[in-house]
């Protein structure tokens, strides 16, 4: 936990030693998890955690498909949570990149709303059409820094490396983005792909505030340790961590469609819903 990203001062120093303490005195993995979770967040944030054993793994019958429909010459792309493997990624990214691809959209609205994160390889492979050549991003753990990349519809420096086969084809249109407190993690790590972009605007309510960067540590008792060891920055040079990212208009999340769709209008893309 010393890489954490708030692993340092008097806060930490007396939550490592009660941990120390307390892990004396446990009779069973899951009490140790219990006092491991309480130190990992005083090392890394609200978004370090102990995740019991499985819960690290793949996709759940609740992940939600991807989709893209084109209404009025404005194509809407719902990206949602996503953590299955490899080719369900592939599948999941090709299906958004294909859809706007092949959209003849004059803009498109991006519905990042309720997606908690997963593995953001895929969300930003699929949304390639619409983000120029080049880096995205980067990940800021101490003087390290990796960057995050798309070129030729290839993802990669984050979450799992994917390409999509229609990735390449630019969509250089107005694009509105969808927030709401549900939008967290690898949602976030979208929604910061298009931060500083022109013709880019984002609708709807501050997210959940999960942009930092994690790394995962397999216990002996199965558990995954997720510690918060970085920040990301977006290519405006802004660090973004635990804090919530607001939009630029703050509308409520169920009427963020409504007003993305008048942006998008008063730019000549479609009609005001």
């Amino acid at each position: 936990m010393e890489a954490g990203l708030y692993a340092r001062g008097p806060a930490w120093d007396e939550a490592r030693a009660s941990a120390l303490t307390a892990l004396e005195q446990v009779t069973s993995f899951a009490e140790a998890d219990d006092v491991l979770r309480a130190a990992v967040v005083v090392a890394g944030g609200h978004h370090s955690t102990v995740l019991p054993p499985g819960a690290a793994g793949g996709g759940t019958a609740d992940d939600l498909a991807p989709s893209v429909r084109v209404d009025g010459g404005i194509a809407t792309a719902v990206v949602p949570a996503f953590t299955g493997g490899t080719a369900a990624g592939d599948a999941y990214a090709e299906t958004i990149a294909a859809g706007l691809a092949g959209s003849g959209a004059c803009g498109v609205v991006v519905d990042l709303r309720g997606n908690g994160g997963g593995d953001m390889g895929p969300m930003v492979a699929g949304l390639a059409p619409l983000l120029p050549e080049g880096v995205t991003g980067s990940f800021v753990v101490g003087d390290r820094v990796t960057d995050l990349r798309v070129d030729d519809g290839r993802f990669t420096g984050g979450g799992t490396p994917t390409r999509t086969q229609s990735g390449a084809t630019a969509l250089d249109v107005p694009v509105a983005v969808l927030t709401d407190g549900g939008t967290g993690s690898s949602g976030e790590q979208v929604l910061l792909a298009f931060r500083g972009l022109d013709d880019t605007r984002t609708f709807g309510e501050p997210t959940a505030g999960y942009a930092s960067v994690n790394r995962s540590t397999t216990l002996y008792s199965g558990s995954t340790l997720v510690l918060t060891v970085g920040q990301t920055r977006a290519r405006t040079g802004e660090l973004f961590g635990d804090e919530p990212i607001p939009p630029d208009e703050a509308v409520p999340a169920v009427d963020a469609p409504a007003r993305a769709a008048q942006w998008l209008a008063g730019l000549g893309c479609g009609t005001p819903a």
